[in-house]
């Protein structure tokens, strides 16, 4: 069965393709099978099998949560005839061993065509950087840039960055892998808006002008440097206090973080801005890449765009840090109604907004847990309603053990003792796949 294997790279588009599949399945009469493709799961499907099969989970706790590899054989198993197309940005971090298994398990060098799609690192980072911050990251943007551009990286600050963002590196383990001549790689172009979507119709033998992208989505917005200083200092302040990551995406993430950028309306002249010494040091790192492209070429892989846009020196717009304090008290109102929403109704958004069309969150994790928890009894099935029995055992068993660590902690502090550094077990992974999910220890 042919595959096409797209793997990102995060911040590339990845999220818009599969959002106009899953559009094009819904709207179509026949399905992705009427234009002869399937796509095995959903892209939140998608997203454990490649966290499963690279054996990584999500947030702070990421090692204790590991996905199962059963997720990644489960998405094998959905066979359908046609094209088959899987997708998901964390596979552009598989090790040499798992990309070569991941070929093979898709049936084989031929049978496989694998997908990069790349942006310049300079505007790869600032939106790298606020993605971290969503996942509880607690470094400024100038302190990170200096720990990711040093030489040698201080890789275990976020783990993933260079994993996922080293395009050369990237590219020379998945030519290993499926080899040159089975490789495409698409430079994105920021004055083509178009080429996304023309590509993926070529690569997936769609008619022209058939991805057009998802109307009226989540514009999913580049944060200003205020509103990344506020969630910054928000992130700080929780991870002092140990708190737990389940509960942080569940009210930060996907409360507090989605609600402001939805809502609140872009201001390109209070972007975050990289220094200039971070765009040279990056533009000297993507002539690297610019050459490993060339001879990659030379050996048969394809290129889509002008590779040349990779070492763009992009800094955006010049600003000075936030000054302390100065938050716009409509963000801060927006992200105190996001918790208190999320947490309310299961979504960063009310009842009402939704109803009139504001903040539709399908897809998102919490939604459809969400909508069972709400719904009759009657309009649900034994399973469902078990679903929501157990997630409610599971809160309650949660809800004790926090209290009783608490009384014990109070005993400890009182005979000053210290106890073992607590765990957090709550259960299953919290996932965004509309944005690029970290999965390392800062999401």
């Amino acid at each position: 069965m042919p595959t096409l294997l797209h793997i990102g790279a995060p911040k590339t588009g990845t999220t818009a393709i599969q959002a106009s599949l899953e559009d094009l399945k819904s709207r179509s009469p026949g399905g992705l099978e009427a234009f002869g493709l399937s796509m095995p799961g959903t892209p939140l499907e998608q997203a454990r099998a490649a966290l499963g099969v690279l054996g990584q989970g999500v947030g702070w706790q990421a090692g204790e949560r590991a996905h199962s590899d059963r997720h990644w054989r489960r998405l094998l198993a959905q066979a359908a005839p046609g094209l088959r197309f899987v997708s998901s940005e964390y596979l552009c971090e598989a090790t040499p061993e798992v990309a070569d298994r991941i070929v093979a398990d898709l049936g084989g060098r031929g049978q496989v065509r694998v997908v990069l799609t790349l942006r310049p690192l300079t505007r790869i980072m600032p939106s790298a950087w606020q993605q971290y911050l969503k996942s509880g990251h607690q470094l400024d943007y100038a302190q990170w840039c200096s720990a990711m551009l040093a030489s040698p990286p201080k890789r275990g600050v976020t783990p993933s960055f260079w994993r996922r963002h080293d395009q050369g590196a990237v590219l020379q383990r998945w030519t290993e892998a499926a080899g040159a001549e089975n490789l495409t790689t698409v430079v994105l172009d920021p004055a083509d808006r178009g080429l996304l979507m023309r590509t993926f119709d070529d690569l997936l033998h769609l008619p022209a002008g058939t991805l057009t992208g998802v109307r009226g989505g989540r514009q999913n917005r580049s944060m200003s440097a205020a509103e990344t200083e506020l969630f910054r200092r928000l992130n700080v302040q929780l991870r002092e206090r140990d708190f737990p990551w389940r509960e942080y995406a569940d009210l930060v993430r996907y409360g507090s973080v989605l609600r402001t950028v939805e809502l609140m309306p872009s201001d390109e002249e209070a972007a975050v801005h990289t220094p200039e010494w971070a765009v040279e040091r990056a533009v000297s790192l993507a002539q690297g890449y610019r050459d490993t492209i060339s001879a990659l070429e030379r050996e048969g892989m394809t290129v889509i765009g002008d590779a040349d846009l990779l070492t763009e020196a992009y800094a955006g717009a010049p600003q000075a840090a936030p000054a302390p304090g100065l938050v716009p008290v409509d963000t801060a109102v927006q992200a105190i109604l996001g918790v208190v929403s999320r947490a309310s109704s299961g979504n960063a958004f009310f009842p009402d907004e939704v109803a009139r069309g504001i903040g539709e969150q399908d897809g998102l994790p919490g939604s459809a847990r969400s909508q069972k928890e709400l719904a009759r009894v009657e309009d649900l099935s034994a399973r469902e309603i078990s679903e929501v029995l157990a997630g409610r055992l599971r809160k309650g068993v949660q809800r004790r053990y926090r209290k009783q660590r608490r009384r014990l902690q109070r005993i400890a502090d009182r005979h000053a003792v210290s106890l073992p550094r607590a765990r957090d077990r709550s259960g299953d992974e919290v996932l965004h796949t509309a944005a690029a999910d970290t999965p390392d220890q800062f999401g």
